[in-house]
Parts: structure tokens; sequence; C-alpha cells
């Protein structure tokens, strides 16, 4: 009972993470085709539509590196597995997922941080909307992809792609 939860919830919030990364494509297009058109037809446009593509770009990117790592598509410079044995593929491989782990906990943590400190000066970054508030995608982001980089790492038969 508990494994088919967990199974559920982990499907529910893998769908969450691909239908929130399609929003804000989606809204990064409408917002910045109705900014073009309202600037060339009336010569003025929204005044929070720029603040808001510059955030959106943030989330877009941060949400496709969370489907990135889910994918184990995330970019890597290789020059060493290419020159090992077959036998040796596989430990190299868990360490570099341990040590891609390891950069996501840091950033995470230094950029959780970040955030905080954001919430304390109480800036607005568009529309009332809390510049923390857009930020807080960085640790989250991170976070996730510190935890789908530690399973890889610890556990053999885990694979990221099983995720698909």
């Amino acid at each position: 009972m508990t494994a088919r939860w967990t199974a559920k919830l982990r499907r529910l919030l893998l769908v969450a993470e691909d239908l929130l990364l399609a929003l804000a494509a989606m809204s990064l297009m409408l917002v910045a085709v109705a900014q073009i058109i309202l600037r060339n037809a009336f010569g003025s446009g929204l005044l929070w539509a720029d603040a808001y593509m510059r955030i959106a770009v943030l989330w877009i990117a941060m949400l496709g590196a969370m489907v990135a790592s889910r994918h184990t598509n995330h970019i890597a410079v290789d020059l060493v597995s290419a020159h090992l044995p077959d036998t040796w593929q596989a430990v190299f491989l868990r360490c570099r997922h341990a040590l891609t782990a390891l950069i996501c906990v840091a950033v995470a943590w230094f950029s959780g941080d970040f955030v905080v400190q954001e919430a304390g000066y109480a800036d607005i970054a568009f529309a009332g909307v809390p510049v923390w508030w857009c930020e807080a995608i960085l640790p989250i982001g991170f976070a996730v992809m510190a935890w789908r980089y530690s399973a890889a790492a610890l556990f053999a038969d885990t694979d990221c792609r099983k995720d698909q």
C-alpha cells in the first residue's frame, strides 16, 4: 500500500514539474508577444512584463535543469570515461553522480541563504510579487537535482531515466 502511494505521489510530482515548465514557457511567450504588440500598436506596454520575463527565464532554466537531471541529460564534460575499461565505467559514473550531487547541495545551501537574505529586504519584483518568491526556485531546483544525483550515485539500480 505504501509503495503504491509513494509511486503515485512521485508520478504526480513529475507531472507537476513538467506542467510547471510548460506553463512557464507558454506564459513567457504570451507576455513577450503581448509586449511586442502593445509597444508597436499603442506605444507602451505592460509595466511589469520585462521583469516578469527575466524571472520566467530563470524559472524555465531551473525547471529545465531539473528535468534534465531526471533524464541524466545534464551537461557533462567527460574526457576520462571513454578511455576507461568497461569494468570501471560504472564506478566512474557513480563518482560523477556523487560529485554532481555535492555541487548541487552546495549551490542549494548558498542559494537558500541568498533567498533568506532577499526576504529580509522585502523588495518587490513585479506586480506586488516579492523578489524572494521569484528566486526561491534556485534552492528548490538545486535540492531536487542533488536528491536525484545522490540516488543515482548511491543505488546501482537507480537510473534517473526511469522517471520518464
